[in-house]
C-alpha cells in the first residue's frame, strides 16, 4: 500500500511539473531563467547544434545548462559573459542524447 502511494504521488508530481498527463514525451512548455518557452518542432544532437550555429556563434557563445526538468532533463541555453544567467530567445531540453528546441513565449 505504501509503495502504491509513493508511485502515485511521484506520477502526480511529474505530471504537474511536465504540465501533461503523458510524462514520456517532452512537455509543451518549459520554464527557464524566469521565462516560458514553447515546444518547437526540431531536435538535434550536440554536434548538430554546434554545426547549425557555426564557428562564429560557438566561438562567442557556449551551450550551458541553465536549469533542469525533474527528474533528469537538463535545460540548456546559449550563454556568454555578457548574458550569463539571463534568458535568451531559445532553450533546449536534453532528452536522452537529443536536444529538443523551444522558443521564447511572449515579451519581457
Amino acid at each position: 500500500m505504501t509503495l502504491t502511494v509513493f508511485v502515485v504521488a511521484g506520477l502526480l508530481y511529474t505530471m504537474l511539473v511536465y504540465r501533461s498527463v503523458n510524462v514520456f514525451t517532452p512537455p509543451e512548455r518549459i520554464e527557464s531563467l524566469g521565462r516560458t518557452y514553447l515546444l518547437g518542432n526540431t531536435e538535434f544532437s550536440r554536434e548538430e547544434l554546434e554545426q547549425r550555429y557555426g564557428p562564429t556563434h560557438t566561438g562567442t557563445w557556449t551551450l550551458e545548462r541553465a536549469g533542469f526538468l525533474p527528474p533528469v532533463h537538463g535545460i540548456y541555453q546559449w550563454q556568454n559573459d555578457e548574458v550569463r544567467g539571463e534568458a535568451t530567445t531559445s532553450a533546449f531540453l536534453k532528452w536522452g542524447e537529443r536536444y529538443i528546441a523551444y522558443s521564447l513565449s511572449g515579451g519581457p
